[in-house]
């Protein structure tokens, strides 16, 4: 991995999170202090999102030198986050990275002057084993069944989805709050940001932004392509009128969410994939 951030590249990159690492499975702190009274510690690295040199990890050649050392190319993570993106570039893309990025600095903004965010380190107010319902999922059509709290953390949740064996972490910073309505239904679990199906890795992510109130966030939050994207995912897919969506999905086929949690148009059309 190129190091040509500059140090002041890098304490902004650091201040941004609030020296936590980005990886919202991590969020280590990567700064405090050593027992000399007079030096502190840190273990934070400032990781490329796209390489500095040719051949690196996720290297852009469209972008230009003085973008790579800027702040926009730079992720804050810990010593070992950023040694598993290097090592691991298809799972770790480009966008997946940006997409921690946008979370981890929403956190600390969300942090910032208060005394505790969320439900913070306060015991989760919902039994284990109890039934959740998450709010905001996306897409609402196909992702609102309900979830299992197998177990509480200080810093997050584990919840087994019920229809499948996926299990999802959600940490306590993204909860907004939680609403219960008696014994027998289950408890409302509203995130600062979004929980996304992402269908090349055929699982649910954690996301930032949500999408859009009533009708027009249904599908969450588009991106607009070009007409080549499609045949560059290397997946059997093909593009139906947005406004003839309900009648498509009702045959079976599904939306296609990229790995930064949008959904794909192009032309008035959108993506959709035949597999989950």
């Amino acid at each position: 991995m190129g190091d040509d951030f500059s140090d002041a590249t890098k304490r902004v990159l650091a201040s941004r999170v609030g020296t936590l690492c980005s990886n919202p499975f991590c969020r280590a702190l990567t700064s405090g202090p050593q027992d000399d009274p007079k030096k502190a510690v840190n273990i934070g690295v400032a990781a490329h999102i796209t390489a500095a040199p040719p051949g690196g990890p996720r290297y852009d050649p469209d972008l230009l030198p003085e973008k790579r050392s800027a702040t926009a190319n730079g992720i804050w993570l810990c010593q070992n986050c950023a040694k598993l993106i290097d090592n691991d570039v298809v799972r770790f893309s480009a966008e997946l990275l940006k997409a921690w990025k946008t979370t981890a600095e929403a956190d600390a903004k969300g942090r910032v002057g208060r005394t505790s965010q969320s439900t913070g380190n306060r015991p989760f107010p919902v039994a284990k084993y109890a039934k959740i319902r998450i709010t905001p999922v996306v897409p609402r059509e196909h992702e609102q069944s309900q979830f299992m709290l197998m177990e509480e953390h200080d810093e997050y949740l584990e919840l087994q989805k019920l229809d499948s064996q996926r299990y999802v972490t959600i940490p306590k910073s993204f909860i907004e709050n939680v609403h219960q309505f008696g014994d027998s239904a289950p408890a409302l679990l509203r995130l600062s940001g979004r929980l996304r199906w992402v269908s090349t890795k055929r699982d649910l992510e954690l996301f930032a932004d949500r999408p859009p109130s009533g009708p027009a966030g249904i599908y969450g939050i588009p991106k607009d392509v070009d007409s080549r994207y499609a045949a560059r995912l290397s997946i059997a897919c093909k593009y139906a009128r947005e406004d003839r969506l309900p009648e498509v999905l009702s045959q079976g086929w599904l939306v296609f969410y990229d790995l930064d949690g949008t959904y794909l148009r192009w032309a008035g059309q959108v993506l959709i994939v035949d597999w989950v």
